[in-house]
């Protein structure tokens, strides 16, 4: 084997072990999804859906990421292949580090969702539960707005990896 065929061969591997697939991986017979608005079990409003001073939502996000990183085609819920049912589950805003005037040097948000996947027939396809995080530091201007989209990319490519049938 040469060893450019040995390196390829190395990556793939490698690759395969981190999560990432090969072509166009998609649940078996679905080419369209829906996803509908995330429900938020939350009492922090606005993250779903985009509204009260939010420039950006969970919901967007994750079909944006649909749109640009896979195969499906995005349709209302009553014609889809299969439906990925986000859930916000908690919200929250610890300070990680302040200083002795109790300002906040460094902060985040913490996001956790769970997400559903189900087949036109309502056949179960995934179900779990993923956190993440997003970190800020207001002395670079930084906001919650900031940590809260850092934390919602990664959501989404979860749920867009999850659709794509890597777990």
């Amino acid at each position: 084997m040469k060893a450019s065929g040995l390196a390829g061969l190395i990556w793939a591997v490698a690759a395969a072990g981190c999560g990432y697939t090969m072509g166009e991986p998609t649940l078996p017979g679905a080419s369209s999804v829906a996803v509908p608005m995330a429900r938020n079990e939350t009492l922090r409003r606005g993250n779903e859906f985009g509204v009260g001073g939010h420039e950006l939502d969970l919901t967007q996000q994750i079909r944006d990421m649909v749109i640009s990183r896979t195969g499906y085609r995005l349709v209302p819920e009553s014609d889809a292949d299969i439906v990925a049912q986000v859930e916000i589950l908690g919200y929250d805003t610890p300070f990680l580090v302040s200083d002795p005037a109790d300002r906040p040097l460094v902060s985040n948000v913490s996001i956790e969702i769970r997400l559903t996947i189900r087949r036109r027939d309502g056949t179960q396809v995934f179900a779990g539960t993923k956190r993440e995080v997003g970190y800020l530091v207001p002395s670079r201007d930084e906001d919650e707005g900031v940590a809260r989209a850092e934390a919602f990319e990664r959501l989404a490519r979860w749920v867009v990896t999850r659709l794509e049938g890597g777990w």
